[in-house]
């Protein structure tokens, strides 16, 4: 992963716990153990985005650089601004992106799902979310296996039919490619 693929990811994370909760932070041992790099990469490209000025860092009195890090204000306008992220952190290169077809077969499965009058209306809330879930997580510049995995066994636990469903979507060669890519990195 490059530096500037590894100060992408820490600016998406910093930004999910954000939206999770405004004042928590990420710890180094979590930047570590989602982005596998080193305690050294990890730090000079935490120093440069403070710097920057798009998150700020929780220090302490002495020892370790950091005890923690959360999104600036600058730092939230930036990924939210998308087509200047991109530009300035781009997504890394696959050799193909996920092609939009595969969204509009989710969002075509969810609708299918609203119209079905014999499922239980809490129940089908909570497979559309979790449809909702794996389509943001492969909406990502990296999708995570391990996510995508596990919101695929909890629709497979509530409803098996949808479950062939999502998988049937899923098993395009480029969204397979992906997740092996990422299943190798997480395993």
């Amino acid at each position: 992963m490059t530096d500037i693929e590894i100060r992408r990811k820490i600016l998406e994370m910093v930004y999910e716990r954000f939206k999770e909760h405004p004042y928590y932070r990420v710890t180094p041992k979590e930047f570590k153990n989602t982005l596998h790099i080193g305690l050294k990469e990890l730090r000079y490209n935490i120093i440069y985005l403070e710097e920057k000025g798009y998150i700020e860092l929780q220090k302490p009195l002495e020892g370790s650089i950091f005890v923690g890090a959360r999104i600036t204000p600058k730092g939230i306008d930036l990924i939210e601004d998308e087509y200047q992220f991109n530009i300035i952190f781009p997504q890394a290169k696959t050799e193909k992106a996920i092609e939009s077809n595969v969204f509009k077969e989710f969002a075509l499965l969810i609708d299918e799902l609203e119209s079905i009058k014999n499922l239980n209306k809490d129940l089908k809330e909570i497979i559309i979310e979790e449809i909702k879930e794996i389509t943001h997580e492969l909406q990502k510049s990296t999708p995570s296996y391990s996510i995508v995995k596990q919101f695929l066994n909890k629709i497979k636990e509530k409803d098996f039919e949808t479950y062939k469903k999502v998988i049937a979507i899923i098993k395009t060669p480029v969204i397979t490619k992906i997740l092996a890519e990422s299943a190798k990195k997480e395993l």
